[in-house]
């Protein structure tokens, strides 16, 4: 019944584009002087250095450049025109000539230094994103060098300098260093902080359906001319809602489409789809630890400790299925956390296949003849998911005869109960930024006392550590290392891979999408026909 009236709204969402939006873009149109943009999810910060949702840089990534950026999952140079190390502990940085913040003042070393200072000093404590321990930070005389020095050799500090925004320095830093911490003083928690982007955020208005307005910086000083003189960005949580305003000429772009309308949107003259790179794997979350001493209130069932039921749970999974049924085959089935094409991906790994039969086997042999009970925890999903897979692997797990109740919590509860351990599955996502699948590891499997949002389940092995722990410090080990690491993770199964998911965009026809990563920034990547990209 849910889907049927799904399906009925998604018809009468086709019949008012067709009525309205010849006229309603007409009436709309602000000459290509405009861009208007729904997205799914709002930001948690507009603090550059505080970023680490993909909201946070889809809005921030217009304000501000990156040490360095990305073609697909390729560092390649940003802020930063190089970046190398022999040992992976001490590494030199050296500044791209010629880049100016908004207000024209030239992008100096001591710039660099201080941006990449609070950073590390944001970040140091942080439960997310990729901290970094940083002994010390260095500029040469001349400013044209920073000589970075890490306590530990850390193959992945390229990683962190893609998510690491470059800011104006205050006046009050003066130093030609830094070390631990900067001072509170300097890090200016309460200032609005200058960026080199092409945009300026002009107004900002934080809540559950967020709003902003970014202006475009005037060409100057080698700065080309942003595509668009003016962005509004509304966050529109409901994908039926976005789709609606796409119709009514209320929006030029909207991100995450549900999967109905795209059997029938792409196909009116005034609209087009287009698929964006992606780095997302959607996984199932298995709650290994249910309760002990470090975790007393975890509620987790304890079956799950047992890696027979595990089995029987990856056995009772059709990915190929839950691909076309979930996301009218927008997604691909995921046997690896790496999608093809990313470092440590392994091609010739053979596909996951489901047995049900075996699986109710496992489940007699683990003393559960009469199948078992577990809680399914389902957040708000983006993309071509449309929420159908935690209805369909409840199906998929019901013949094999574990039956499944799911819990759909907004993301904050969804959270809560993941770090509180209390859960039993949970539907879960991880992007790989940099390309790297060691980097998905390091947060999925790194040993930790408490619950992290990537590995909730507790879930550690000491072949797993010293793995991870080579690989850090040696980048020639570091695809030996993956695949010994999928040997073990296909030996526990601490989580189950299930899809790769696609970034899908709906947008007005006589726009073009050239996207070089996965950020979707569409104020850097859309442009109206014949115009040129800004970077």
């Amino acid at each position: 019944m849910v889907g049927h009236r799904s399906v009925t709204g998604m018809l009468g969402l086709f019949l008012l584009a067709c009525m309205l939006l010849p006229s309603a873009w007409a009436a709309g149109d602000t000459g290509g002087r405009e861009l208007r943009v729904l997205t799914a999810t709002t930001p948690t910060t507009l603090d550059p250095h505080r970023a680490h949702t993909g909201a946070d840089f889809q809005l921030l990534g217009h304000v501000f450049d990156p040490f360095l950026s990305r073609e697909l999952s390729t560092p390649v140079p940003g802020l930063l025109a190089s970046w190398e190390s022999t040992d992976q502990r001490v590494w030199r940085l050296r500044p791209a000539a010629d880049r100016f913040f908004h207000d024209g003042t030239r992008v100096t070393g001591r710039d660099l230094l201080y941006s990449l200072c609070r950073w590390a000093t944001l970040n140091r404590s942080a439960p997310h994103g990729l901290p970094i321990d940083l002994r010390r930070a260095a500029l040469n005389a001349d400013g044209t060098e920073i000589l970075v020095e890490l306590d530990q050799p850390q193959v992945r500090l390229t990683s962190a300098l893609l998510l690491v925004y470059g800011v104006q320095a205050p006046e009050g830093f003066r130093d030609n260093a830094c070390s631990g911490a900067l001072p509170a003083a300097q890090l200016r928690l309460s200032a609005r902080q200058r960026g080199t982007g092409p945009y300026l955020l002009a107004e900002s208005k934080m809540a559950a359906k967020s709003v902003f307005t970014l202006e475009a910086v005037r060409p100057a000083k080698g700065r080309s001319a942003a595509p668009f003189d003016t962005i509004h960005v509304e966050v529109e949580p409901d994908a039926q809602m976005r789709v609606r305003a796409l119709a009514e000429g209320r929006a030029d772009i909207i991100e995450d489409p549900p999967p109905a309308p795209l059997a029938y949107l792409p196909n009116l003259p005034q609209i087009a789809l287009t698929e964006l790179p992606t780095d997302r794997t959607q996984f199932l979350s298995i709650n290994l630890m249910p309760r002990g001493p470090a975790d007393p209130i975890g509620t987790g069932a304890k079956a799950l400790a047992d890696i027979r039921v595990r089995r029987a749970i990856a056995l009772s999974i059709d990915k190929q299925e839950l691909a076309q049924r979930a996301t009218d085959g927008y997604g691909s089935p995921a046997n690896q956390i790496a999608l093809p094409g990313m470092r440590g991906h392994i091609a010739a790994r053979p596909a996951d296949s489901s047995d049900p039969a075996m699986a109710r086997a496992l489940l007699r042999e683990a003393g559960y003849a009469e199948g078992l009970s577990l809680e399914l925890l389902a957040p708000p999903q983006r993309g071509s998911d449309g929420g159908r897979t935690a209805d369909i692997l409840t199906g998929m797990l019901s013949a094999a005869g574990i039956r499944v109740t799911i819990v759909r919590l907004d993301r904050d509860d969804y959270r809560d109960r993941l770090r509180e351990g209390r859960f039993d599955l949970a539907l879960n996502m991880v992007g790989i930024e940099d390309g790297m699948v060691l980097s998905a590891f390091q947060d999925l499997l790194r040993p930790q006392a408490v619950r992290s949002l990537l590995n909730p389940g507790l879930y550690q092995d000491p072949d797993v550590v010293r793995l991870l722990t080579d690989a850090a410090a040696d980048p020639q080990r570091m695809d030996e290392a993956t695949r010994s690491i999928q040997s073990v993770l296909d030996r526990d199964l601490p989580f189950i891979p299930l899809l790769h998911m696609r970034d899908l965009v709906l947008h007005r026809a006589d726009l073009t999408m050239a996207a070089r990563d996965t950020a979707r920034i569409f104020g850097r990547i859309a442009t109206r026909h014949g115009s040129e990209l800004v970077r």
